[in-house]
């Protein structure tokens, strides 16, 4: 049996899910809860997931960075041995320490990193993901289509054509935008180190690596790290060549909307699931969301991007009706 309790604990700053201890090169680690069996089982399965992320990011062989292989995990033992990353938390007051040439070799790491997490997995669209995100757990991935038909019964169809409209003009208008990328989720100043005197950024902590839209990537995960210039990672990532192209960009529009839709579902979904708890005060919280769609739907009416979408929408219908008939003449 191993006992861990004998090695130095390293984060020593009120670890939320996991301990850490150091042995000579290695880091074994043990969740912070040890007896609760769902605590167990979720924290073993957080864990074989960075297993499976890290083996596929270093499969890239890239210099410009390190990051720890997870050398073995223990469901008995319930513990997780991996190698041990050198270096300082990159917090703003260490940061500040470093020379020029130093942030150099950061920015130029995490773009590295950057690009081969992203590209470890297949880089998706918006459109793509739309349907899949489960906005209310016990209702899985529902499309919108499915629960404008079930909203009939309560809602009248006049103000659900809109959503309708919406999300049409999404699908086309969001394919061309910021990519959804499979990305590290937790980019914090303790999961990023710098060694002064090799010179190596290493990078830790897989357990909530998750597919999330680039724009969130840059715009948020990594804005966690406060002396980060985002600006300066996205040029340095944008350098880098890719066999998937991805847009880390989002337009306002289609940002506004996402974020609109994502709301109309939710509420919606989780209404349909039990529509007879106050009824007429939920309803209203899903028109109220209607109407932000609408305004949104109605201020992208004189652009551009509303006219494109249009054009593609009418192509695609056009198409998908001669497929019809083609089959109906074939029968």
């Amino acid at each position: 049996m191993l006992k861990l309790e004998s090695l130095q604990l390293l984060n020593t700053n009120a670890p939320r899910e996991t301990l850490a201890y150091l042995d000579k090169d290695a880091v074994y680690k043990k969740p912070v809860s040890g007896k609760d069996p769902l605590n167990i089982k979720t924290w073993l399965e957080k864990q074989k997931l960075t297993r499976q992320v890290s083996d596929g990011i270093l499969s890239f062989n890239n210099s410009a960075y390190k990051i720890p292989r997870v050398l073995e995990i223990s469901d008995k033992e319930v513990f997780v041995k991996e190698e041990r990353m050198i270096g300082t938390p990159l917090k703003t007051s260490f940061v500040e320490t470093l020379t020029p040439k130093d942030l150099d070799v950061i920015y130029k790491a995490l773009a590295n990193f950057t690009n081969d997490i992203n590209q470890s997995r297949p880089v998706l669209t918006q459109k793509d993901t739309f349907d899949m995100s489960t906005s209310v757990e016990y209702m899985g991935a529902t499309k919108i289509d499915e629960i404008l038909k079930k909203l009939k019964k309560y809602i009248p169809e006049k103000e659900l054509q809109i959503v309708r409209k919406a999300k049409e003009w999404f699908d086309v208008a969001s394919d061309k935008d910021a990519s959804v990328v499979f990305a590290h989720g937790d980019m914090n100043e303790h999961n990023i180190f710098f060694d002064k005197k090799t010179k190596i950024v290493s990078i830790i902590d897989f357990a909530e690596a998750k597919y999330q839209n680039a724009d969130y990537m840059f715009g948020v995960d990594y804005a966690r790290l406060g002396w980060l210039d985002i600006d300066r990672l996205i040029a340095e990532y944008e350098k880098l060549p890719k066999k998937q192209n991805v847009n880390v960009r989002t337009s306002s529009n289609v940002k506004s909307m996402r974020n609109a839709l994502y709301n109309f579902k939710s509420a919606a979904a989780e209404f349909l699931h039990k529509p007879n708890i106050a009824t007429k005060i939920r309803i209203g919280i899903i028109q109220q969301d209607i109407e932000k769609i609408k305004k949104i739907y109605n201020q992208i009416n004189s652009t551009e991007e509303l006219k494109k979408a249009t054009t593609v929408i009418k192509e695609e219908n056009k198409l998908e009706n001669n497929i019809k008939k083609i089959k109906q003449k074939t029968k």
